[in-house]
């Protein structure tokens, strides 16, 4: 039986890409890591000499690497350099965005930069809204990694697919393996905070509340921010704030 998270009326509903014609800002590092034979995505790393761990940052169906250049140095602050992924088909990436692909080609990411040393001994994964399920993902499934944030992400995918327009009554077995965040987090052993805004309405902080008590780390944060949604969160004034003590408290003596 098909999936219909492999059907197009789901993902083309899903992803929203858009190409990136912006110059890459000065000093920063332009990656094209290759995904599936032709196919390369692109990633952006904003070097940090002074950085104590490297983020990797998943971000949302919506965005492309050049909208957090502005950010870049708010997260250099917090002690990292910070390394932004496009999925396919957004900004200087080629191929179309699927789910399932987001899943695999997010090991394919995480193996690349390792490799090619692109990232720091210690790595946190960071998602937002969508890119949780690759954060998520690749916590599960690489233990070495020294931590997970999840901002804004969804949590049981029978939601995700509903916010599409479409209906489905259950998920398998293995679409639960895949897909299911909520399920998925039981097995991260690392350090997680989950961060989400009490006014979201597009994905409902009950999503996080659920994540969060599914999670299998021991050592586990949820912060609900006050006033704020699910596209205007980083205008909390708590936001970097939050981040920054959660740091903090896994480097302090690093």
């Amino acid at each position: 039986m098909d999936s219909i998270f492999d059907s197009s009326a789901f993902n083309q509903n899903l992803f929203y890409p858009r190409p990136d014609r912006l110059p890459a800002p000065q000093g920063t590092d332009e990656i094209y890591i290759p995904v599936d034979g032709s196919v390369d995505v692109h990633a952006r790393k904003h070097p940090n000499r002074d950085a104590r761990f490297s983020l990797l940052y998943f971000h949302g169906n919506g965005e492309i690497v050049s909208d957090y250049d502005d950010l870049a140095s708010m997260f250099s602050q917090l002690g990292c350099e910070i390394t932004l992924v496009d999925y396919r088909g957004y900004g200087k990436s080629g191929g179309v965005p699927t789910l399932r692909d987001v899943m695999s080609d997010a090991h394919k990411i995480y193996s690349y930069l390792k490799a090619q040393g692109k990232l720091l001994d210690k790595v946190i994964v960071m998602g937002r809204s969508l890119g949780s399920a690759s954060a998520i993902e690749l916590c599960a499934e690489f233990p070495e990694i020294s931590a997970c944030v999840v901002e804004s992400g969804y949590a049981d995918p029978i939601p995700l697919v509903e916010r599409r327009g479409l209906k489905i009554s259950s998920t398998t077995p293995e679409e639960d393996r895949t897909f299911n965040n909520s399920k998925k987090i039981s097995r991260l052993s690392c350090p997680l905070l989950i961060m989400h805004g009490s006014e979201d309405v597009l994905i409902y902080p009950a999503e996080a509340e659920l994540n969060h008590r599914e999670a299998g780390s021991a050592d586990k944060t949820l912060k609900i921010l006050p006033g704020v949604g699910h596209n205007d969160i980083m205008a909390s004034p708590d936001y970097f704030y939050v981040l920054k003590i959660f740091f903090d408290k896994l480097f302090s003596s690093a």
